[in-house]
């Protein structure tokens, strides 16, 4: 596929009909309408584009009949040496044009959201949810599973009432602009720690009547205009891009930083987009995919001797550094809090369901010694309460912890049982 932003751009223009029609009819892409306005997106079972017209398909919105572009965000890009792309053939590219200029821009560590305007409002999306359309499964690839339920969009929305309002008024100089933004937020914390950091970062521009990305010093003076926080360049030393990479990444070294995108400008057109991430993040990144919530469960209840998070983190610790870093350990602390938090929920619901089925059961055997009548009396009171199989386990004697997790096997589902 010809990764070259500006032929893509190029094509999009030319053919956006035919590639709109063809986002709309791929079955392994998820669609969320709001309107008449749809937002197309990866799904689950597309790890990286096939085919040319998945490369936009990255929270792109559309029209449909006659079919027409909205908003684009960011066209797929790449990591380095991906697709064979090397910093010989970054060097080859800065240098096929006139008026060339390279940007290491701040990689950022958070979820992409848009903006855009249509028909007098101003809509807020992330890769994979529309303002006004379904707000489940958002399939945003760059947010974290415990994030699931976190309201990204009324809390990117808030932000920018309080911090950028000018993002929220529908202005003429961004009639058929797309601002791109990096949303940090703690809650959402993916690898690099932000601190309590709330923002909305300025990353990339769309200009639909120019069929273009605006140039880094563009997007600057737009920021500038309206008062809004813009992604850092970078300044690594060498003589070559190759140098200036290896300068880039050694900077990174043992800092949870993510990377640098390096931008390609050709007058004012950007021509390409790479991504160059640092050893020490990718290797965070393993090691945190691997520290899922599933997995935390199974090594508490291979210990039952652990009694709070020290004995956790002592056995974490003695591992060693190579195999959980510093960094990851406040990932393990935050499942590790959600399982304390269910095994309470499960303990409460146990105790519950207990003292309900003794009454009743007490009340049952006032009437009659005759066990299959008690058991029949019993479940004449229960029949009308919520959760009847814990309390028949607690009037058969074995309403255990284990019981209470087998009917109540996520913390979702144990609120919701309470």
């Amino acid at each position: 596929m010809n990764l070259r932003l500006d032929h893509l751009i190029a094509d999009l223009r030319a053919n956006g009909d035919a590639i709109l029609r063809a986002i709309d009819a791929d079955p392994l892409l998820v669609k969320r309408q709001s309107g008449e306005l749809v937002l197309a997106n990866a799904g689950p079972a597309l790890f990286t584009p096939q085919l040319p017209h998945q490369l936009y398909a990255k929270g792109i919105v559309y029209r449909r009949e006659p079919f027409e572009l909205v908003s684009l965000p960011l066209v797929k890009i790449y990591n380095l040496g991906e697709k064979d792309v090397s910093a010989a053939d970054l060097a080859g590219i800065a240098a096929s044009g006139g008026n060339a200029r390279l940007h290491f821009l701040r990689k950022l560590d958070g979820t992409l959201v848009q903006r855009f305007q249509h028909a007098g409002r101003v809509y807020l999306t992330t890769r994979g949810m529309i303002e006004g359309g379904p707000c489940y499964g958002s399939f945003d690839e760059d947010s974290p599973a415990r994030a699931a339920n976190f309201d990204f969009l009324g809390t990117a929305r808030r932000i920018a009432a309080e911090k950028y309002p000018a993002l929220l008024e529908p202005r003429a100089e961004l009639e058929g602009v797309t601002l791109v933004f990096e949303f940090i937020h703690p809650e959402t914390r993916v690898i690099t720690n932000y601190g309590a950091r709330e923002d909305l970062v300025l990353l990339a521009c769309f200009d639909r009547r120019d069929y273009r990305y605006r140039t880094f010093a563009e997007l600057r003076e737009l920021a500038a205009a309206h008062a809004l926080a813009h992604v850092d360049e970078l300044s690594p030393k060498g003589d070559g891009i190759g140098a200036q990479i290896e300068a880039l990444i050694g900077s990174f070294a043992g800092t949870d930083e993510e990377g640098t995108v390096i931008t390609i400008e050709h007058g004012h057109e950007i021509v390409y987009r790479v991504k160059v991430k640092s050893p020490d993040y990718l290797r965070v990144l393993k090691l945190v995919v691997t520290c899922t919530y599933d997995r935390v469960v199974e090594l508490v209840d291979a210990h039952p001797e652990w009694r709070a998070w020290a004995d956790m983190e002592a056995h974490l610790r003695s591992l060693g550094r190579e195999s959980v870093p510093e960094e990851v350990l406040g990932f393990y602390r935050e499942h590790y809090d959600t399982f304390t938090a269910y095994r309470a929920d499960c303990e409460t619901l146990r105790a519950r369901a207990s003292e309900v089925a003794a009454r009743a059961k007490a009340e049952a055997e006032a009437g009659s010694t005759d066990a299959r009548a008690v058991r029949k009396c019993f479940a004449a009171r229960v029949a009308e309460l919520p959760l009847k199989p814990l309390l028949f386990a607690a009037f058969d004697g074995r309403l255990s912890e284990a019981t209470v997790r087998a009917f109540a096997r996520t913390p979702e589902e144990a609120r919701a049982a309470l």
